[in-house]
């Protein structure tokens, strides 16, 4: 692949700091809107949201905060371990995306593409932050800010920048996944995407239980904490392709 020229001191990407290389750039760009705006500093994790959590317990949420929007059961409250087992996979444009809609979701999906409804569980975060970074990739970022992000001045500014269509020559695949915390109104799902040519970026993915579902968190920097790694060290492996 061919890397475009630059101007160096216009672009932080190509900062000694900030290095990535221009297939990863555009597998951050092919997965939409929730990257949209590319990551600045020096590729570090971004901290988690203050009041994310970090429970592992198997307790059950209080009946009022576990309603599902669908019905659809809370089911275990403890991180995964292990991939999910068994999983159903479905084309969401060209990405991958796991389907169980009688357990962890999506419980809804409507004519125009749009998947909702996960289980209130670390499961259903999972699957839910797979889900909604499919579709972002699929070029329904617009859609998903309307329909699946918290309300806030974040996302009305995102939705004001008209967001646009993924390129459709680029592919990236879910490759695994950590959950970096959780806890009945909060998660971050740490996603590991693969690229065509084999370059691996990590997709944090911050997300809360809001209005019965998982919604995505516009973050207020601007800074959404993708950052290419080397392999999947510290990753549940995990991809339908």
């Amino acid at each position: 692949m061919t890397e475009p020229t630059v101007n160096e001191d216009q672009n932080p990407l190509t900062k000694p700091k900030f290095i990535i290389s221009a297939v990863v750039v555009a597998i951050i760009v092919a997965l939409g809107i929730m990257l949209a705006l590319i990551p600045k500093g020096g590729g570090t994790p971004s901290p988690e949201p203050s009041n994310a959590g970090t429970s592992t317990g198997s307790g059950q949420p209080s009946a009022t905060s576990a309603a599902s929007v669908c019905g659809l059961p809370s089911g275990d409250q403890a991180k995964p371990a292990t991939a999910p087992a068994d999983t159903k996979w479905e084309l969401v444009g060209k990405i991958a995306a796991p389907t169980s809609p009688k357990q962890f979701g999506p419980g809804k999906t409507e004519a125009n593409g749009l998947r909702s409804c996960f289980a209130h569980s670390p499961m259903g975060a999972l699957y839910a932050a797979v889900n909604v970074t499919a579709l972002s990739g699929s070029g329904k970022a617009a859609l998903v800010y309307e329909q699946l992000a918290v309300p806030g001045p974040e996302r009305d500014a995102l939705l004001r920048s008209s967001p646009s269509a993924a390129p459709e020559s680029v592919a990236a695949q879910l490759a695994g996944f950590t959950v970096r915390s959780y806890d009945q109104e909060r998660a971050v799902i740490d996603l590991a995407f693969k690229g065509a040519n084999g370059a691996f970026i990590s997709i944090p993915v911050p997300l809360q239980w809001f209005g019965g579902d998982w919604k995505i968190i516009v973050p207020a920097t601007g800074d959404t904490g993708a950052r290419q790694i080397a392999d999947l060290s510290g990753y549940i492996e995990w991809s339908g392709v």
